[in-house]
């Protein structure tokens, strides 16, 4: 009993122990992300600084997206979303990278939403400001196609309003006004506070009214649009837009006191100046361009040549093209002092500048003034108008087409989408009916292979086994052979040899001589020569009779006999710098088996590729491992390209049999070593 509370408190420790660890783990991970996070979000605060340069800000943002990359995808797309948001406007080739990847993500998130504010972004912010308009339209009408799927209704009318946009640019006013109006009904089904897209859509519809010649409705519109200032914070910034536009209807209808009236009441705004010159500078002219068509000409001059210097000054060139037209009509229009040749002036200049920055329309206006005014040219200016004229129309109306195209294959794709729907599943039930019958197949068939592949290892290992018995018995049968012949020797020198000298010797001790003292003196000296010369040969027998192969080392004497074969046949040195504190008969006979198919490999390749002329093979141990090290000075080759010979993919399977490994380093020049290490 006190066994089992124990073992229960045991449990009880270690559960808690292991939920301390997991949750200091999750601790430690979501500091990092924090961290990660606060990079980010101090990047993007800091790309918004006006006080920075672009490239400052560029680079910020740049480092925000570098951070984002440390974030799981959740988080992480949706600072891509962020980051994207801030990078159109300051590196147009950043922005499109980062919106790829959020887009390849949200796929992958099956984020409905990502997917079409990817898209959505893709149009405004990329294709759009590039003027590609029939790839903005594609893109706006994949996004639309995903937020009418999910019932984003506010996103939906955004595409909605700028792909009515699109449409007016290319004169396309009434498939504009539809859209628009579809816009319209997307807002107000949100139920939500949406009068600031409200605005911008009834100023559309104004404005094309306007195009379409239909002065009363494009009033009637401009005015809803007014109303809608009031409706959203900051509304009365736009005031002076639909001032503008107002003004300009009435200058398309001829009123010119009108207009001047509604330019006026927008430059009542005192910051207009500093905020925002470009619409400064186009109200200025605008109110001098209608004071002079309504007859006012006080100031007008004057007025004329600030807005051109305004414009200038911010480098705005269809703004300046639109000014120096209007002065060329203010010079031709003075009746006591009209100068026709600063009005041609004016007009070629113009000219030039719409050319340069491809506004169509005010290059038409252009010409058309110069082939009145121009008489030497007019001919030219002329036929120069009737071409681009024509071009455009041709231009437009291939867009128009296109657009057209690209709203049909959508349509006819989404029923194609339909009707292959109930098609794809029975398609997919099929495949899948078929791939499992495959895939049985092939697991029957990949099992047999792998059942013959089995039944061949057996086989070779059998083969291997016989192999390296015989080279065993050879060695043994070499052995015996040796310590034959040493016993016969031993033998031979004790039996034979040993006893004629000693029969001499005692022969010769017996004899009795007579002589000089020094002759019998010499004679006792040969005696005891004799003596040590049967007592060397005595030592020799004793020592070939005894002295048995100490080292059992035979599989070292058997790699020593192949390399000595090969060196002799194919004309190499070799170097045999085993280590001798190796006990191979503790080592598996299965190993020395693979070992020797290794070193048999090694020598092949070294006399089939490497060319060598040394080589040095090493035999070590450490504490648990047995390592066998091949190197040759051969021509050697680039070890980190292309892919392993079959010898050496044999090598490298053996070894990973006995779970060893197997190192090349190999480099073009300087030979190669092989290494292997495996436990013993």
């Amino acid at each position: 009993m006190f066994r089992k509370r124990i073992l229960y408190l045991l449990v009880i420790k270690f559960s808690f122990c292991s939920i301390s660890c997991d949750h200091k783990t999750l601790k430690s991970k979501q500091i990092q992300v924090n961290k990660f996070a606060d990079s980010i979000d101090f990047y993007l605060d800091k790309s918004k600084q006006k006080s920075l340069s672009k490239k400052n800000k560029r680079q910020s943002l740049f480092k925000a997206y570098t951070f984002s990359q440390n974030l799981q995808d959740t988080l992480k797309n949706d600072y891509l979303a962020k980051i994207a948001d801030l990078a159109y406007s300051r590196d147009t080739v950043l922005f499109k990278k980062i919106n790829r990847e959020r887009l390849r993500l949200s796929v992958k998130l099956k984020d409905s939403l990502g997917i079409g504010d990817s898209y959505y972004l893709y149009g405004t912010y990329y294709y759009y400001r590039k003027e590609n308009l029939d790839s903005a339209y594609i893109s706006f009408q994949k996004a639309n196609r995903v937020f009418k799927e999910i019932n984003h209704d506010i996103m939906s009318g955004r595409v909605l309003y700028v792909m009515a946009c699109i449409k007016k640019d290319v004169k396309d006013f009434t498939s504009s006004e539809k859209l628009a109006y579809q816009a319209i009904k997307k807002f107000n089904n949100t139920g939500k506070d949406s009068w600031f897209y409200l605005y911008f859509c009834y100023n559309l519809i104004g404005n094309n009214f306007n195009s379409l010649e239909e002065f009363d409705k494009s009033l009637l519109y401009h005015h809803k649009a007014i109303n809608c200032l009031d409706k959203f914070e900051g509304g009365q910034t736009y005031m002076r837009t639909s001032l503008n536009n107002i003004g300009r209807l009435y200058e398309s209808m001829g009123e010119h006191t009108k207009a001047v009236e509604y330019f006026q009441k927008a430059l009542k705004d005192e910051t207009l100046k500093d905020s925002n010159v470009k619409s400064y500078a186009r109200l200025l002219d605008n109110l001098a361009y209608n004071k002079f068509k309504s007859g006012d000409t006080i100031g007008v001059h004057k007025t004329l040549n600030k807005a051109l210097k305004m414009r200038g000054s911010i480098n705005f060139v269809s703004g300046i093209v639109l000014n120096k037209i209007h002065l060329s009509e203010f010079y031709l229009s003075r009746r006591d002092r009209k100068d026709t040749l600063q009005a041609i002036k004016f007009l070629k200049d113009a000219k030039i500048l719409a050319e340069s920055v491809d506004n169509n329309r005010d290059h038409l206006v252009s010409l058309k003034m110069l082939s009145k005014l121009d008489k030497l040219n007019a001919t030219k200016y002329l036929d120069s108008y009737i071409t681009l004229s024509d071009s455009l129309q041709k231009q437009e109306r291939s867009i128009r087409n296109k657009f057209t195209r690209i709203e049909y294959e959508t349509d006819e794709y989404i029923e194609e989408t339909k009707r292959l729907t109930t098609q794809n599943i029975l398609i997919s039930v099929i495949a899948a009916i078929v791939v499992i019958v495959l895939g049985l197949l092939y697991f029957i068939r990949r099992q047999r292979a792998k059942n013959k592949e089995l039944l061949f290892e057996q086989e070779q290992q059998r083969a291997n086994q016989e192999i390296y018995d015989l080279m065993q018995k050879r060695q043994t049968n070499l052995r015996e052979g040796r310590q034959e012949e040493r016993h016969r020797i031993s033998e031979e020198l004790h039996d034979g040899i040993l006893g004629k000298l000693f029969g001499t010797r005692v022969g010769m001790g017996y004899l009795s001589l007579t002589g000089d003292q020094e002759d019998v003196k010499e004679y006792k000296s040969y005696l005891d020569e004799l003596q040590g010369i049967e007592k060397e040969i005595r030592d020799i027998s004793h020592a070939l009779k005894n002295n048995i192969l100490k080292s059992d080392n035979s599989f070292v004497a058997v790699i020593e006999d192949y390399l000595s074969n090969q060196s002799k046949v194919h004309g190499f040195n070799y170097s045999n710098k085993s280590k001798k504190d190796i006990n191979w008969a503790e080592i598996d006979d299965k190993l020395k088996v693979t070992l020797y198919r290794i070193v048999q490999e090694a020598i092949q390749n070294v006399v089939k590729h490497a060319g060598a002329n040394n080589v040095t093979l090493v035999f070590s141990k450490t504490e648990k491992q047995l390592h066998l090290n091949v190197t040759d000075d051969g021509k050697g080759f680039n070890s980190t390209q292309g892919k392993k010979g079959i010898g050496l993919k044999n090598m490298e399977a053996r070894i990973l049999k006995h779970y060893g490994t197997l190192h090349l380093d190999s480099k073009e020049g300087e030979g190669t070593s092989i290494t292997i290490s495996v436990a013993i």
